[in-house]
């Protein structure tokens, strides 16, 4: 039985209508600015959890350099300030349980598979398909949002990753991005899995060492990693599927800190992939700004595509060839079962009766999540020419045979 779907366009990616939520809870904002400093975040983290100890202080330079990086408006100035703070109160806790059970630091990440592909190259499906597998450790959102136990005790040897959510709560935001909810972008949630047991992306854990953009990521790396063994401590099992997409620029980093990985990347046709970077780019601007600059989010997509893939492209070489997978995205979507298999094999694993149910029980739940579609189109929202834009391209698709899906 064929599915059904409702088709979405977001005509408005230049004149943002706003929702009625959305603009009651600008001026709640307005109405309600917030102190941006960083005594008064850091003040904050400390005040929620009765901590004082942050580690060692090469965070502060990242913290003020987010701190000074909001467009301004009182919106994007609250939810920067909830941010923060939130990740403050992660790194308190995180350092607090460091400093109760430094055995930590002796747990190994073992053979992990990680997923490397740029932003919309399918990457979150197959890495929520993989991590349904129950011998198999993912970082979720609600974890993400709160990585250590409240109490910080011991370690649970029942290797239980759910937690329990309301409807009401999976309905209205995203526990990572309070910011974004369901009433202020109603399509985000046809673009991206932001619901509390979704798979979440683990460099969301470096948010708490406030990395910045062109630095060496090294130390944040090291950081992440330390943080995965706290998390693989707390609960297990202890091989771990990850992905994410700054994984591109960064394979140099994957291997010194996870020397036994199996990679699996993903291709898709470019110009797909930047068309839907852009419009989520856009549409979640509405909130940050006023006024949505179209074209010159456009530009930072394009370049942000561009640099991944020949980024990966460089550093592939790196990798034993049989430590890689490459997984074209119409072959992905076309049988998606042939495609773990063949993930499994390279990773040494085998699919069980009983994984496979798991992996097919996720296939069905999120049919239902895509129910929705988003409908693109580079021309009119961007005023580009796809056939032109696939020319900056050709050094990717003329290695790989991704089936073109813009024209």
């Amino acid at each position: 039985m064929a599915a059904h779907y409702q088709s979405i366009r977001i005509d408005d990616l230049r004149n943002p209508t706003l929702t009625d939520s959305a603009r009651r809870v600008i001026d709640h904002a307005e109405r309600n600015p917030v102190n941006l400093t960083e005594d008064a975040v850091v003040s904050e983290a400390r005040r929620m959890t009765g901590l004082a100890d942050f580690g060692p202080d090469s965070f502060r330079a990242g913290l003020r350099s987010q701190l000074a990086a909001t467009t301004g408006t009182p919106l994007d100035r609250a939810e920067m300030f909830r941010g923060v703070v939130r990740n403050l109160v992660i790194r308190l806790r995180f350092h607090d349980l460091l400093h109760r059970h430094p055995e930590i630091h002796d747990l190994q990440i073992e053979n992990p598979i990680i997923i490397v592909g740029p932003s919309r190259s399918g990457t979150t499906y197959l890495h929520g398909m993989i991590a349904a597998d129950s011998r198999l450790r993912s970082l979720r959102m609600r974890e993400a949002a709160d990585p250590f136990l409240l109490d910080s005790g011991t370690p649970s040897s029942n290797g239980d990753t759910t937690w329990s959510v309301s409807g009401d709560e999976q309905d209205q935001a995203s526990i990572v991005l309070p910011g974004v909810r369901t009433d202020l972008l109603p399509h985000l949630s046809s673009i991206l899995q932001l619901g509390p047991n979704d798979v979440a992306q683990e460099n969301m854990l470096m948010d708490s060492n406030f990395p910045i953009d062109g630095e060496d990521q090294a130390p944040h790396y090291a950081y992440m990693t330390t943080m995965l063994k706290a998390l693989q401590w707390q609960r297990g099992p202890d091989r771990w599927v990850l992905k994410s997409p700054m994984h591109c620029w960064h394979i140099n980093l994957l291997l010194a800190n996870f020397p036994g990985a199996t990679f699996v990347m993903t291709h898709r046709d470019p110009v797909s992939m930047v068309q839907s970077c852009a419009t989520m780019f856009a549409y979640t601007a509405r909130l940050r700004s006023a006024e949505v600059d179209v074209e010159s989010i456009f530009t930072a997509a394009v370049d942000r595509i561009d640099g991944m893939l020949r980024a990966r492209m460089r550093d592939r070489e790196l990798i034993p060839d049989d430590r890689v997978v490459d997984m074209l995205f119409h072959e992905f979507t076309a049988d998606q079962m042939s495609a773990v298999r063949r993930i499994y094999a390279a990773a040494g694993l085998t699919l069980t009766d009983e994984q496979h149910e798991d992996i097919a029980a996720f296939e069905a739940e999120h049919r239902c999540y895509r129910r929705q579609r988003i409908v693109y189109d580079v021309r009119a929202d961007f005023g580009v020419d796809p056939a032109e834009l696939r020319e900056r391209f050709d050094f990717y698709c003329q290695r790989y045979p991704v089936r073109i899906e813009v024209r």
